[in-house]
Order: C-alpha cells, then structure tokens, then sequence
C-alpha cells in the first residue's frame, strides 16, 4: 500500500474476518494500516492472536520497543512509567505493538496533560467539568485500595484529580474507547457491591440490579460504581467525580451501549457519567492551543484516528482486491 492508493502489501492482513464484523471497526482497522504504511513508514508485525500472522495494524517488536505507537517521545516515556516493556504481558504487547488499541490512544490523547496547567486549560472546556477545575494530577490505569472499593479488578483507563477554588476536591475516572466493546467479563452483583446500595445518595433506579451481568455495559456500570465508592468512603478524598466515557462518534456500538445503561440510572447519576466523542474534544481543544508543538502533537492525534478520508483511496482499493 502506498500513497497514491496502491494496493496491497504482500502478505499482510488489513482487517480480520473473524472480528470485524462490525463495519467501523474494519475500516478503523485499516485507517491504522495505512497510517503505519504512509505516516510511519513501517513494516507491519505479527498478530499474536492470529498465530503470527502479519497485520497492518500491528507494530514489530523492535518497532514497539523504540515507542513508534505513540505521538512522541514525552507520551512512550509516560507509557514506559506505567507499563514498563519488561513486563511482557499480553496486554503490554498491545500496548506498544496494536495500533488499533484503546490504551495507546489514552497515552496518545492525556499523555501531554501531565503538564498540570495545560491540563487545567483543557480539562475545564470538556462538557459537563466545572469551568473552575484546577487539575493537580493525572494518571494511567488507577484504581484506589480495592479492599475498601469494589474488591475487584475495575480501574480507570485515565484519572484526573482536581481541587475548586471553594475548598472541593474532585475526579473524573476516564474510559477510552476506540473500537473494541466494553469488557466482555461479567459479573454477578455479589456482595462485593451489593454493600453499596441502599444510600440516599443511591445512583440507579430501584431493581436496576438485575440488568448489572449485561456485558455490553457491565464495565461501564462498574467504572461508575467504583465512582460512587470513592464518593461514599467514611472520610472521602474527593466531594464531587465524574465517570466519562471517550470514543470516536463512529463507534455506534459504543454509543448504544451507553444510551442503554443510562435508563438504568435516576438523575443523580445521569449526571455524573459524562459522553466525550472524539469529534467533540477536538472541537474544544483546538483553540486552547498555544504552541506549535501543542498543535503539532494534536494534528497527529486527529491524523491518526479521526481523519479517514486521508485513507479512503486505498480504502477503496482494498475493497476493490476482494471483489
């Protein structure tokens, strides 16, 4: 695949048969294939779950080992921090290897707010954040003590901490989505977080309960829930959180998903899970930027995963190969 729209790279896979079903994610696939071919100018790497095959998607070892998945070298080293490569983990893998994963595009999107005051100029312009936020801290894949939490695994993909000029301190537990569903584990409302209902302060509608082992939104009800638990702590850090959920507007499956589990919730908690597509944080960012190298890094990001139309002709050439 070149520039021009040339097609194909022998040997390799752009999109996955058995998985794509869904019509975005194939061509989002695809869009990473490309940007990898014609941005980055590298080789495509072995999928590990697809017994090694080539797939345009993925990064080769060496590639994923020199930070080539992420905008820059500031955003690799913050991902270095949390997940060091010497973890090997599958999901480490994927982390700097698939760039089709939904952590590297959390690196890539938060990874340069860890500049506190540009975090705070673009984390007040985010719909439903109080306009007044001072961020104090930002980090990758947080969880607090799960023995006094939900005693579970569930985390936050971003967390962003902030205090209020009237003495508040808040949160805002972030979940980014690109194009994988939310987590297909589910759980039972055992006792681990039956402990929380019967509050006043209670976020779901009565019975709302027998709906919790729904896979399609049973993470998002957990990420919420492990909010309400920081909120309902006998001392809690924090008097105000938020749970937000970012994805592409492209993502429909997403979308439904939420619209689905939000009947599930009274106004309370409406009121704190948070919608950010893609589209609409670029909208707010983009005049918050006062630097070449801010709207460098931020060119790149739409590049990468929301400007499709700079794939679409080998796009169409790809199509026109299977037919």
């Amino acid at each position: 695949m070149t520039p021009d729209g040339n097609f194909p790279e022998p040997n390799c896979k752009h999109i996955s048969a058995s998985v794509d079903k869904d019509p975005f994610t194939a061509r989002m696939r695809f869009h990473q294939s490309w940007y990898r071919r014609t941005v980055l100018n590298l080789d495509p790497g072995p999928n590990p779950h697809a017994r090694g095959e080539l797939y345009g998607n993925m990064l080769c070892a060496q590639d994923g080992d020199e930070g080539k998945n992420f905008l820059s070298p500031e955003i690799f080293a913050h991902a270095k921090d949390r997940f060091p490569p010497s973890l090997g983990s599958i999901s480490t893998g994927r982390l700097y290897n698939n760039l089709l994963g939904s952590q590297t595009m959390c690196f890539n999107l938060f990874g340069p707010l860890k500049d506190n005051d540009f975090a705070t100029r673009l984390v007040r312009r985010l719909p439903g954040i109080p306009q007044d936020v001072v961020v104090t801290d930002l980090l990758f894949e947080y969880a607090p003590e799960r023995a006094v939490h939900l005693r579970d695994a569930t985390s936050f993909d971003a967390f962003v901490a902030y205090r209020r000029p009237n003495g508040l301190w808040g949160f805002i537990g972030i979940e980014t989505k690109l194009t994988e569903p939310f987590s297909q584990d589910s759980y039972d409302f055992a006792d681990r977080y039956a402990r929380w209902t019967g509050g006043e302060r209670w976020w779901w509608k009565s019975g709302a309960e027998v709906s919790f082992k729904d896979k399609s939104y049973n993470q998002l009800w957990r990420n919420q829930l492990l909010v309400y638990a920081m909120l309902n702590q006998p001392s809690p850090q924090f008097t105000e959180g938020y749970c937000a959920v970012v994805f592409p507007l492209g993502d429909a499956a997403c979308k439904k998903a939420i619209a689905t589990y939000r009947h599930l919730l009274l106004p309370s908690g409406a009121r704190t899970l948070l919608e950010w597509p893609l589209e609409v944080i670029v909208e707010r960012w983009n005049p918050a930027l006062d630097s070449d190298a801010q709207r460098q890094w931020f060119n790149d990001f739409q590049t990468r995963y929301l400007r499709l139309e700079a794939s679409e002709a080998a796009w169409r050439a790809f199509q026109r190969s299977l037919t």
